[in-house]
């Protein structure tokens, strides 16, 4: 009776074990870099190219702090794809909709010119192939010799139906 109980736990537990393997096997994620490009600054427009294709704006924005540097949170929302085939362009790509919240530092010299900023845009949410994505992008603004900003991006998207789970298993940002 007990070899029976054991092997009843056993069968349970590799079942259990096989239908989460099976279920992180759906995730996929995929590392992420590229740049930033300003369309309109006022409007909080952008254009991503990289790894990411399409465009990315500010949907809400809270000043947090000015001293001793510039502080910000507030979300955002990518429309485009993951360019895996790298042509810069969304054919044959998965694509859809991200939706990020974000935190900002900046510090800035006397006259208001850009140092240095940077940025952490957890993904919470998505549509399309995005749908049940996660992840974390973190962005670097340095300033130009044009007096411009140049804008890099770094991170990781996971999508799939058990994309949530898997970036949860993995507690790491990048």
């Amino acid at each position: 009776m007990g070899t029976t109980r054991t092997r009843a736990a056993a069968l349970t537990a590799l079942v259990a074990c096989s239908a989460a393997l099976a279920g992180t096997a759906e995730a996929k994620r995929y590392p992420v870099s590229g740049t930033q490009t300003v369309v309109d600054d006022d409007a909080g427009k952008f254009r991503m190219a990289g790894d990411l294709v399409g465009t990315w704006r500010i949907t809400a924005f809270k000043p947090l702090g000015t001293e001793p540097m510039f502080a910000a949170r507030g979300q955002e929302l990518f429309r485009g794809c993951l360019d895996l085939g790298h042509d810069g362009k969304c054919a044959d790509d998965p694509s859809g909709k991200l939706k990020l919240k974000f935190r900002y530092w900046a510090l800035f010299a006397p006259g208001g010119a850009l140092r240095a900023g940077a940025c952490w845009h957890p993904i919470i949410g998505g549509t399309g192939a995005f749908k049940h994505a996660r992840g974390v992008i973190q962005m670097l603004d340095a300033p130009t010799e044009a007096g411009g900003v140049e804008t890099h991006y770094a991170g990781n998207v996971t999508t799939g139906r058990h994309a949530t789970a898997a970036a949860a298993s993995r507690m790491s940002c990048g």
